[in-house]
């Protein structure tokens, strides 16, 4: 395939065709989006997605995204794509290049950004005589689903912070992967002195068990920023860890004293200008939920995502969004919120009521937060790529799996509600590989038109 980018990204039409301020005021319509993802949850598969259908629908006039009124198809001139301040540009051209090797988009462990403008024909006769064209203007940052989790710590002492860590961890499903670590906790010597290298090694048992609990899709770890190599934050000088409560309790001590340091470290030189920069104040929210990660593990997994999602909620504003508030008071608050089940092509379509009605369950403790600051929201299924067909028979896939073999797979009915599941129940996940035809199945995937035309009306 061509440079996706090299055909898209436009040499920005001096001003748009010599558009002056004014006109820029009448013609430019701006959305800002915060895309909210824990880790895994098809981030990067959505942006590549939405790209490559924005794309086709207005160079090629394919017909996708039926649903989206707000942009019709017919009206719309040339699409392209613009940088982000200082960020660097979305790798739209290196997700195309694995898709076609067979390989899905690796994960985001950086932070990434576009704009992307779709311009329009003018309808009214007034607008048109003055100004041909309307722009729609999308800004989109793309940040590690790790970084998402350590937001709620910039409001906490380390004392605070360690103490719900560890009572988390006590409870189900981290119990299990935090035996090592505990363990280490247990049987080391607080009375010898905080230098490097013991720092060093409480930290490493600590990082041990984020990296296997993320492997087991575990969604609240904190710190999210110390599983990434490479991002900007080095854990191996400034980390830290939780510490029992007779140690963190005692201010004087100098474990406390030494990691207190280094938490107040991370709060100011790492979480503060995060927030400020890549968590920009936006207009719309979607916040994307894997649901067949705890499908996949247990009934505890899912209670815990639901428990994050709750948590992620207090930690954006929100309010209710008008015209005056927004253009003139210069108010960023969140007024509308999308709820995304992703990889929804991974089950029946019989079965996707039943997941809907998960997905309402899992963000009910978000959910009832916007209803009190009167902030409307919705649950979509979307799946950025339908890489399944359906079966012969309701509740039954088809699909081609990694021997080249297209196979049918029968599913049991899904859960509605988390405590429809007994402990020790779970439903295995369906990974199948790229689909070699994943153009087109990228062109029909389902639910984007949806999603957009939700955020892009008012309300």
């Amino acid at each position: 395939m061509k440079s996706f980018l090299k055909n898209v990204l436009s040499p920005l039409e001096p001003l748009l065709d010599g558009m002056t301020s004014a006109g820029d005021w009448f013609t430019r319509e701006n959305h800002r989006f915060t895309i909210t993802g824990l880790s895994r949850s098809g981030k990067s598969m959505l942006f590549t997605s939405l790209m490559t259908i924005l794309k086709y629908r207005s160079e090629h006039q394919y017909q996708c995204l039926p649903l989206l009124k707000h942009l019709p198809a017919e009206l719309v001139d040339s699409m392209w794509l613009e940088p982000v301040d200082n960020f660097p540009l979305f790798p739209i051209d290196d997700h195309i290049a694995s898709l076609e090797k067979g390989e899905w988009p690796a994960p985001t462990e950086n932070v990434y950004a576009f704009k992307m403008v779709v311009r329009l024909k003018q309808t009214g006769q007034f607008k048109k005589y003055l100004f041909p064209h309307t722009h729609v203007v999308f800004e989109f940052i793309d940040y590690p689903g790790e970084w998402i989790t350590d937001l709620p710590m910039a409001g906490k002492t380390f004392a605070q912070w360690s103490d719900s860590a560890l009572a988390q961890q006590m409870t189900d499903p981290q119990r299990f992967y935090a035996k090592d670590w505990h363990h280490t906790l247990e049987q080391f010597d607080f009375d010898s002195d905080p230098t490097p290298e013991a720092m060093l090694t409480l930290t490493s048992s600590y990082r041990d068990y984020l990296k296997q609990a993320k492997q087991a899709g575990i969604a609240m770890l904190q710190p999210g920023s110390f599983l990434l190599d490479g991002s900007g934050f080095n854990w191996r000088e400034t980390g830290f860890t939780p510490l029992p409560a007779k140690i963190s309790s005692d201010i004087t001590h100098p474990w406390t004293k030494a990691f207190n340091a280094r938490f107040s470290e991370f709060q100011q030189d790492w979480l503060k200008p995060l927030r400020a920069g890549t968590f920009r104040e936006a207009d719309k929210q979607i916040i994307l939920v894997d649901l067949f990660e705890g499908l996949n593990h247990s009934k505890q997994h899912l209670a815990q995502l639901k428990e994050t999602l709750s948590h992620l909620a207090d930690v954006f504003v929100y309010g209710e969004q008008d015209w005056f508030s927004k253009h003139v008071l210069r108010k960023q608050e969140i007024g509308k919120v999308a709820f995304v089940a992703t990889k929804a092509d991974l089950v029946p379509d019989a079965e996707k009521p039943q997941l809907l009605a998960l997905l309402k369950d899992v963000c009910g403790g978000a959910t009832a937060k916007l209803e009190r600051e009167d902030v409307p929201y919705e649950h979509f299924l979307v799946s950025a790529i339908q890489a399944t067909d359906e079966g012969s028979k309701p509740g039954a896939l088809r699909y081609t799996n990694k021997h080249k073999q297209y196979v049918e797979v029968q599913f049991e009915p899904l859960p509605a509600r988390i405590k429809d599941m007994s402990s020790d129940e779970h439903y295995p996940a369906l990974y199948p590989p790229v689909p070699a035809d994943y153009l087109p199945r990228m062109l029909n995937g389902r639910g984007l038109d949806k999603l957009f035309q939700f955020l892009l009306t008012t309300r």
